[in-house]
């Protein structure tokens, strides 16, 4: 039973079992910091935490629907010809699960569970660090250049993030680039978990709470800074600080649009270093954050592609649809 079990893990696709791995982890980090250190876990953690266990089981329940191929008969009984209606519709949800699943994952955290296993913030020595850099913060030298207009370009562009990986992600996929689109994923998945993990061990809120008491200027701008700030802060975790993936995602997306588009690369360039200003001069993240983020995505980039070229079920996949451009018409695991 083991033996097969490995196996049928082994013929999987990669990203599936990352996700399917990353979701358990969760829950039994939850369930044991809840047995360990005793605190209380409110009805959204659970809902967080259980939700991408949830996508998964779902994605997993109507993929076994579609696994047998429909009777050879032409008259198909109502079930069937109901479930060959949606199943180009699962076939959207099994290739876009990972976006969905790292985003439950990310919420997750929301529920302020790394200071609950350590209510110490890493706030001070990330400040020591830009402090050692540039000898001051970042965000404090930056008050004189504030302006309400310079304000509302940042939030814009610091808000325009969310739409970075679904556009390029998308991008791929109406193309009809499966190995393009598996890489964003893939890279999607990997960067993020690393992020992930980093969070829980560098837990900080950013300069913008460190340094409240030393900020004599305030970021107001003339029309979309109070609504964008608001949202961030409606969605946003309060201890994601270090790395910054709001940098380290679109710089990861600029590597992959390199490999098919080079013409894009340049100007991918020039807006991972609006989003990296934006950060700092919107007191979100310390320089050393952006800093770790450039590093982060070159290694979430290189380990992807050697995590896809080692696993098993990559050369299966790659047997049963020679033509890696295409996306697979039929759902795998």
């Amino acid at each position: 039973m083991i033996g097969k079990f490995i196996n049928f893990v082994l013929r999987c696709r990669l990203e599936n079992v990352m996700a399917f791995g990353a979701s358990v982890a969760l829950v039994i980090f939850f369930g044991g910091a809840q047995f360990f250190r005793s605190f209380h876990l409110g009805f959204h953690d659970y809902i967080f935490i259980l939700l991408p266990v949830g996508i998964l089981g779902v994605k997993y329940l109507l993929q076994l629907l579609f696994s047998r191929e429909a009777d050879a008969s032409e008259n198909l009984d109502p079930t069937r010809q109901l479930l060959s209606f949606v199943q180009p519709l699962v076939k959207i949800v099994h290739d876009w699960f990972p976006f969905l699943l790292l985003s439950a994952c990310y919420y997750s955290l929301y529920g302020n569970l790394v200071l609950r296993l350590d209510p110490h913030t890493a706030d001070a020595t990330l400040a020591k660090m830009d402090a050692f850099l540039i000898g001051s913060q970042p965000s404090l030298l930056l008050q004189p250049y504030i302006t309400p207009g310079t304000t509302d370009f940042f939030s814009l562009i610091y808000f325009s993030y969310v739409l970075s990986l679904p556009l390029v992600a998308l991008g791929f996929y109406l193309a009809r680039n499966e190995s393009a689109f598996r890489r964003v994923m893939m890279g999607y998945l990997t960067l993020s978990l690393m992020g992930f993990t980093t969070y829980l061990i560098v837990p900080a809120t950013g300069p913008e709470a460190q340094f409240a008491d030393q900020y004599t200027r305030d970021l107001m701008g003339r029309t979309f800074s109070h609504s964008v700030s608001y949202i961030i802060s409606m969605g946003r975790v309060g201890n994601d600080c270090f790395p910054s993936l709001h940098v380290g995602i679109p710089f990861l997306l600029s590597l992959y649009l390199r490999d098919y588009y080079k013409k894009l690369f340049l100007p991918c360039l020039v807006y991972v270093a609006l989003i990296a200003a934006a950060t700092i001069y919107l007191r979100y993240h310390y320089l050393v954050d952006v800093l770790a983020a450039f590093i982060y995505a070159p290694v979430a980039y290189w380990l992807n592609d050697f995590l896809l070229a080692k696993w098993p079920g990559e050369k299966i996949l790659a047997k049963s649809n020679p033509v890696k451009k295409k996306l697979s018409p039929e759902p795998s695991c």
